[in-house]
């Protein structure tokens, strides 16, 4: 079976400093984390993340996932054995919608979203790609803030 892309989550950022651009992908057999860029804050005064966002989208859509992984910084990838859930955090009036993705030996790996984002679409998307994984998708409200720091 080949691994083909099913939900992608296009311009995310995880990290402090250097922040990291990051899209994450779920395909068919894993989940793919993609760091394409390292940014600063004058990198972010300038929209230089928001056109580097763009370009990796375009080349995932244009070339395909192993293209556009080709060109990427670091790439992580799991199978979905090791994935025990994926929380959904809508976001607020102070903070940015979180993905955060639970792993079966306990760690999280925690993102926020910075792009265009419908928390209920995607939430859909996920559950019917993950449904026969054994993966739990939660929808919440809210920012996450806990998640991210640690809590």
């Amino acid at each position: 079976m080949t691994d083909e892309l099913r939900v992608h989550l296009h311009f995310a950022m995880r990290g402090t400093y250097p922040l990291r651009l990051l899209d994450l992908l779920f395909c068919t057999e894993t989940v793919r984390y993609v760091e394409y860029g390292y940014l600063t804050p004058f990198d972010i005064a300038i929209g230089s993340a928001k056109r580097r966002a763009r370009a990796f989208a375009d080349r995932v859509t244009s070339e395909g996932v192993a293209a556009a992984i080709d060109d990427a910084e670091a790439v992580e990838t799991h199978g979905y054995e090791n994935v025990e859930g994926v929380d959904v955090y809508e976001g607020g009036r102070l903070g940015r919608p979180k993905v955060v993705v639970r792993s079966a030996d306990g760690t999280a790996t925690a993102m926020r979203v910075h792009g265009e984002f419908d928390a209920d679409a995607f939430t859909a998307a996920l559950e019917s790609t993950v449904d026969t994984r054994g993966v739990t998708v939660r929808q919440r409200a809210g920012t996450g803030l806990g998640q991210l720091i640690g809590w």
